[in-house]
């Protein structure tokens, strides 16, 4: 079974937004355990960010791609 790709638009602690963050599985079952601390994202420039999942202040679902 292909696993679904879900696109979201994050906004962190700062005020910084990560516009359309593609990640496989929705982001409140993939990042919920202590293990997962760390969440690599690209941000618009195209960098590879790692944000904590304690960084996170709004994940809004944009789109789910099968």
């Amino acid at each position: 079974m292909a696993k679904k790709i879900h696109i979201y638009n994050i906004t962190v602690s700062t005020g910084e937004q990560f516009k359309n963050v593609r990640i496989e599985g929705g982001i409140s079952r993939k990042y919920s355990g202590i293990a997962t601390d760390f969440i690599p994202v690209e941000n618009e420039d195209g960098q590879t960010v790692e944000l904590t999942k304690y960084q996170i202040v709004k994940a809004e679902l944009v789109d789910v791609e099968e």
